[in-house]
């Protein structure tokens, strides 16, 4: 087999089948590759408190990479500015978020329709279970914690039911919703609280948020968001299958081209086999290849070539 593998004719089909398996082999690669392309990793990086100016722009967009990261603004908090926002966890347990609108020191002034405004954070306060509406801390303060993106806009359940328009009661927390609310010009995105501190924010080695940090007000009806980063570890399954299909598809190619040498070499040894043929053959000493006798012609043929070409008419 290997004498005849080693033929041009062979090492020619070999080099094609071995190229459509490396095209078979590039196309599995890269269907493992999309299997995890939308994976989101936590960034180390985004737990390290900055200023919120840094990633909150006037008039910007949040991307991936600036979503989840950790800031810290001082000002004050607008007094009755705060509404509930319905249907938020808090370790299983279904509550409210407490979102008002938070005021840095260093903010620029907005011209708007209703006048002159200084450009606003919409804050996610804390968590409560109870819908009740906590008083803003006053004065100066330093606040911490988390850029997450918007909600969609939902509507509440609560809308429509009585006292409704007392609760203060909205479905989601969308910073252009709440700035038709307070008719107020905001940064994009809601920074979820973890620290509120009248000085500097309590912080690590690391510039992290210390795990002790707490609310100015904090209690059993007020508590930290604790917001983490968004992540995915999911696999498409989808991919691993057509990935595992291209390798089953090489494994063919390769089987293909080995069955049909196997058989070319079968050919060789007996090719009466491959032949509608039931007479006696001979195997001519000089070329090794069998021949048989045709009385229709009156002359021996070899079994791979066509009837015009007679092995030795003149044979007996």
């Amino acid at each position: 087999m290997l004498k005849l593998a080693f033929t041009p004719r062979w090492i020619g089909g070999l080099l094609a089948v071995l190229a459509l398996v490396t095209g078979f082999v590039l196309l599995s690669s890269w269907q493992l590759g999309a299997s995890t392309q939308g994976r989101i990793t936590a960034d180390p990086a985004k737990d390290v408190v900055r200023p919120y100016s840094q990633i909150l722009e006037p008039g910007g967009y949040l991307d991936a990479s600036e979503v989840d990261t950790v800031v810290e603004a001082t000002g004050s908090y607008v007094s009755g500015s705060s509404y509930l926002v319905e249907n938020k966890l808090n370790d299983g347990t279904r509550g409210f978020w407490v979102v008002s609108l938070f005021e840095p020191v260093d903010t620029d002034t907005v011209t708007t329709s209703f006048g002159n405004s200084p450009r606003g954070i919409g804050v996610a306060r804390a968590w409560t279970p109870v819908a009740e509406i906590p008083a803003e801390p006053e004065g100066e303060i330093t606040i911490a914690g988390r850029i997450v993106g918007n909600d969609p806009p939902i509507n509440s359940n609560l809308i429509a039911t009585d006292g409704a328009e007392d609760l203060k009661v909205i479905g989601s927390a969308n910073s252009s919703y709440l700035t038709n609310l307070w008719n107020a010009p905001l940064f994009n995105g809601i920074l979820a609280v973890d620290s509120e501190s009248l000085g500097d924010t309590p912080l690590t080695e690391q510039g992290t948020i210390e795990p002790t940090a707490t609310l100015l007000e904090q209690g059993e009806n007020l508590l930290p968001i604790n917001a983490q980063q968004v992540t995915d570890e999911t696999v498409d399954w989808l991919n691993i299958f057509y990935a595992v299909e291209w390798i089953v598809f090489a494994g063919f190619a390769l089987y293909l081209w080995w069955r049909l040498l196997k058989d070319a070499v079968e050919k060789h040894k007996d090719p009466a086999l491959y032949f509608e043929y039931e007479g006696e053959y001979w195997v001519d000493e000089a070329t090794g290849k069998p021949y048989y006798y045709d009385p229709a012609d009156d002359a021996y043929y070899f079994f791979d070539e066509v009837a015009s070409s007679p092995a030795n008419q003149g044979k007996p």
